[in-house]
């Protein structure tokens, strides 16, 4: 078995220490950790729940993993992470998370990539970068080149993270996935959406709800297949509507394990 995390988003508006008390209750070893300012205050890691965070994971054994999120925008943006990436250490984080949202600039990304990776490793953290379907870079093959141009080897200290949502909706067939470096991908974000969306669902779906594996249309077992044997798989299926209307956090994490563990 792979080590399983739930990822911040399933829980989305939830506070992190109750996000790692659901994670254990449903069986899971791992979180991610929102350490950018939020679109929900309540989930992120800050000073003020640092301590708890921390306490809460040493009870249940659950530790943090990736560290969300690192747009690559800037050399000023660079140095403005650093107070991000030290919290992200101060809770055990392991991988920063890195995105290019909206730089247009290739050369330029490249350059902050690689400029990004030993900035982190001063807090002890390696990298992934996540293509993501609505930004500048969008595909894993993008994103391998990406790390191949900034002069990173597929075992080095920045890899990938493939999200079934992004592969699906940039078009990616799996024969594109499974030409990427398997030692490139170090971490799995599962879910389940749509093959046709409406432009509703569409709005939606990154952010505030996705389906479970195998409440929707895609081939989660297919794009299971090419997951690497040394991959971490996250569940990342946020519903928010169903987190407002009373579901508690426990329940929507055990739900998601239950839904993850029929493909594993």
């Amino acid at each position: 078995m792979p080590q399983l995390s739930l990822d911040c988003l399933c829980l989305t508006d939830t506070p992190p220490e109750e996000q790692v008390r659901a994670a254990a209750a449903a069986g899971f070893g791992l979180v991610s950790i929102w350490v950018a300012p939020p679109m929900f205050p309540r989930a992120g890691v800050n000073a003020g729940n640092l301590a708890e965070l921390n306490e809460t994971m040493a009870q249940t054994g659950v530790k943090a993993h990736g560290v969300e999120v690192f747009d690559l925008v800037s050399d000023e943006a660079l140095e403005s992470y650093r107070p991000r990436l030290e919290l992200a250490a101060a809770a055990g984080g392991k991988c920063a998370v890195l995105i290019n949202a909206a730089n247009p600039e290739r050369e330029e990304v490249v350059r902050l990539m690689a400029k990004f990776v030993p900035i982190a490793a001063e807090y002890g953290l390696v990298a992934n970068f996540e293509p993501v379907y609505m930004g500048r870079t969008r595909t894993l093959a993008e994103g391998a080149a990406l790390i191949a141009d900034a002069g990173f080897a597929p075992d080095g200290p920045i890899g990938l993270t493939y999200d079934f949502l992004h592969a699906v909706r940039t078009g990616q067939t799996m024969a594109d996935i499974r030409a990427i470096d398997p030692r490139l991908i170090r971490y799995v974000q599962v879910c389940d959406g749509a093959m046709f969306p409406t432009a509703e669902q569409q709005a939606n779906e990154a952010i505030f709800l996705r389906p479970l594996p195998g409440q929707g249309e895609f081939p989660i077992a297919e794009l299971m297949s090419a997951i690497p044997p040394h991959a971490i798989v996250a569940v990342e299926c946020p519903d928010l509507a169903r987190l407002q209307s009373g579901a508690s956090p426990q329940v929507l994490a055990r739900d998601a394990m239950a839904a993850l563990a029929a493909f594993l």
